[in-house]
């Protein structure tokens, strides 16, 4: 039960008269531990080095840094379970900030507690204009490759999202591999949180998500300083949070409080336990009772609401000119004078705060030992389970999902390259620690043909549920689904690989978290179907035409176009291979197997399909679209136009090949090379002298009818292709230069 404090800290309710009457009820529960002389001076000296940082360079977001210094210091000094000395410790407390302008705070805190990478020169380096000669460490965000950080955040809200996938990855391990006596995995997953962080779709569809999932190892800590670039948040926000989160029924049960809600209310609310904190500026006593709370309650996740002024102390404080600013040295000086530190001196850490922090350095390693020596003993007890734990650590996936994909044996059938997919990873459910599911289109996705255990909570009436399962139903909830899988992934490398699927238009929804992945070298593999204008009926709606160049064009991304079964299968292997996103585009329509398809070539992004004898043209082309070229190419070649076929599922596999590959896959010698691709043809010139593709959206009729419309059938091709020919009548087709045709 939450303890009330004198309004130190307050179990929520929708009224101040609630409020007190719950302060009543609990009067004499919890004697609150006095601030100690050590916690203030710990708040000032990080406030103060954050003035500094900000005005060494006359920039930097240290509003909110300022408001958020005793938060810091009563979850970073006096809480988390981390090793300075062993960042990346299996089983340590994540950190996630998801308002990552926080950032500098995030590396005040890392070099008080004793990251030997994070140095005082490191946060000198903050902001630098040119970062230190791309030396240093301190950027404006949190980005992952550094240690103590355990998410690139920025883009507001995902870093909610990313949390909720941590907390999934840790729940499951923990009802996979604890038993009685042997907690291996007891770690807790925090993450920090604005105002304008709660405003994010992103993060609301992560909210709702855990707070049904009920993932009591989640504490969310919100920065409430009403403030966000523009001004007060009153302009765009008049929400009450509180209520929003509550898990209401199980404070009515508790309390006997019924004034203010209603069945409605109840309905509404997103199942988390609230505890508020009035004065998040100094209280490091009430948060540290908040978070310990928080740590030991069971069933919900949880979130502190905790009320900060924004740039505290300064002239600007409560202002949006306190988000991003260097504050200016006579701020600073009477911010010091009033913290009782030296305003002649600048990025200081006085010695008695240093030695109140260096616990950290002795308090770490123990842990790490300790978890070692349980270990062990488990590995005594449960050798098996003990053996599969330490390659989940070690991020290792072992050698029989190659093996099982090497001797795959593919339908001879013609099947939709979606449903040749699903086969591959069905296979694959019990040998690699897949972790994942679909937006609410589980079925058209192939995702579960295969029954497989859904990830949650028991819920009555629900088979087949529990939190040693591994399939996701995420709902309509694709931004965050794809977040969600993020933080899944950074949680330990490779202890998972997830998971996601749906349409591959409602992608687009989640494009900013794919993007992440890329930049944060996440290994998630994203399944889009029914990817191109083929997808029928639906509608344009429901077609993507320019997806293909997002993905090919966003760095460190994956994408591979799979155009039958056995390439399907090259697709998952390149998939668990890369270390980073990849992002499969599956057609809906039933392709045939492929005469000289190759599983193996996939790896190469393209090769050579069939080649004829002094072939005179090549015709390059991807996933579902492929069979209608080979059919095109049948229909030249017995016209004596003697015609190549190129399969080419991966630009950016292809373009990392050696020059001399390439252009044995790809002349260019004047001969002519044409792309065919239902989609955008966008990028394409590159690759051919001329493409045939889909510039303009698609239109509504039956998934049969639309290539005939478009003329993207196999005569069609053939037809549009001898007009190119004439046109170019013998010309040097690379030096006549590239043309849609």
């Amino acid at each position: 039960m939450p303890f009330i404090t004198d309004d130190s800290i307050v179990e929520t309710d929708l009224s101040l008269t609630a409020r007190k009457q719950a302060s009543e009820v609990k009067k004499g529960l919890w004697q609150e531990p006095q601030a100690s002389q050590a916690d203030t001076r710990s708040v000032n000296t990080i406030r103060s080095l954050v003035l500094d940082c900000c005005q060494q360079w006359n920039i930097g977001h240290g509003g909110s840094a300022l408001g958020m210094a005793a938060v810091a210091t009563a979850l970073w000094r006096h809480h988390l379970r981390l090793d300075p000395c062993t960042p990346d410790w299996f089983d340590r407390d994540r950190f996630v900030m998801s308002n990552g302008h926080v950032g500098l705070l995030q590396y005040i805190m890392l070099h008080l507690s004793g990251y030997e990478i994070w140095t005082m020169e490191q946060l000198k380096g903050y902001c630098h204009p040119t970062a230190l000669n791309f030396t240093n460490i301190a950027k404006t965000h949190p980005e992952i490759e550094f240690d103590g950080l355990d998410m690139s955040t920025g883009p507001l809200g995902q870093g909610v999202a990313n949390a909720v996938g941590m907390a999934m990855a840790n729940k499951n391990l923990r009802a996979t591999f604890n038993k009685p006596g042997f907690e291996v995995v007891s770690s807790m997953v925090y993450c920090s949180l604005g105002d304008a962080c709660l405003q994010e779709g992103v993060a609301l569809e992560a909210i709702s998500l855990a707070g049904h999932l009920k993932l009591d190892n989640l504490v969310l800590i919100y920065d409430s300083n009403g403030i966000q670039s523009d001004g007060p948040i009153d302009l765009t926000f008049h929400e009450d949070v509180n209520a929003k989160m509550w898990y209401v029924n199980h404070v009515l049960s508790l309390c006997g409080l019924r004034r203010g809600f209603t069945n409605d209310t109840m309905n509404r609310a997103c199942g988390f336990y609230v505890m508020e904190i009035p004065d998040g500026n100094s209280n490091v006593a009430a948060i540290r009772t908040a978070l310990e709370h928080a740590r030991n309650h069971a069933g919900q996740p949880k979130f502190l609401n905790i009320t900060t002024v924004i740039g505290f102390g300064t002239t600007v404080a409560g202002t949006c000119k306190a988000h991003q600013m260097a504050f200016g040295q006579a701020d600073i000086n009477k911010c010091k004078d009033l913290w009782e530190f030296d305003s002649r001196t600048t990025h200081h850490v006085p010695e008695d705060v240093r030695q109140d922090w260096s616990h950290l350095r002795r308090k770490g390693p123990r842990l790490v030992s300790e978890w070692k020596q349980t270990l062990r003993q488990y590995g005594e007890k449960y050798p098996e389970l003990a053996l599969e734990l330490r390659a989940r650590i070690r991020g290792d996936l072992g050698r029989k999902w190659r093996q099982d994909l090497n001797t795959f044996e593919v339908s001879e059938k013609a099947l939709p390259v979606r449903q040749s997919s699903a086969q591959v990873y069905d296979g694959l459910w019990d040998t690699v620690p897949f972790f994942g599911g679909s937006a609410d289109l589980s079925e058209p996705n192939f995702m579960i043909k295969v029954p497989k255990q859904a990830f949650g909570s028991h819920q009555p009436g629900v088979n087949n549920v529990s939190f040693t399962g591994r399939y996701v139903h995420y709902g309509t909830r694709e931004h965050a689904m794809m977040a969600i899988a993020n933080g899944m992934a950074a949680y330990a490398p490779r202890a998972f690989v997830p998971i996601t699927a749906t349409f591959s238009i409602f992608q687009l929804y989640g494009a900013a978290a794919i993007r992440m992945s890329a930049l944060s070298k996440l290994q998630v593999i994203h399944v889009g179907t029914h990817d191109s204008i083929a997808e029928g009926a639906c509608g344009p709606t429901h077609q993507p035409v320019e997806l293909v160049n997002l993905y090919r064009s966003t760095p460190g991304i994956n994408y591979i176009r799979p155009g039958d079964a056995e390439e399907a299968v090259g697709a998952w292997m390149s998939a668990l291979d890369f270390k980073g996103p990849t992002v499969i585009g599956l057609n809906r329509g039933a392709v045939p197997l492929l005469e000289g398809s190759s599983r193996h070539k996939v790896a190469q992004g393209a090769y050579v399909l069939s080649d004829p004898v002094d072939a005179q043209l090549t015709l390059v082309s991807t996933g579902g679209d492929l069979y209608r070229v080979v059919d095109a190419a049948r229909i030249l070649n017995d016209a004596e136009i003697s015609t190549r076929v190129v399969s080419m599922p991966s630009m950016r596999s292809f373009e990392q090949q050696s020059d001399q590959y390439i252009r044995s896959v790809i002349p260019w010698d004047g001969r002519p090379v044409v792309s065919v691709e239902a989609m955008s043809t966008h990028g394409w010139a590159r690759w051919s002298t001329a493409s045939i593709g889909q510039n303009r959206f698609g239109t509504t009729v039956h998934a049969d009818a639309i290539m005939g419309h478009f003329k993207l059938n196999a005569e069609d091709i053939v037809d549009r292709i001898r007009a190119y020919l004439d046109e170019l009548d013998g010309e040097n087709a690379v030096m006549a230069g590239w043309r849609n045709i």
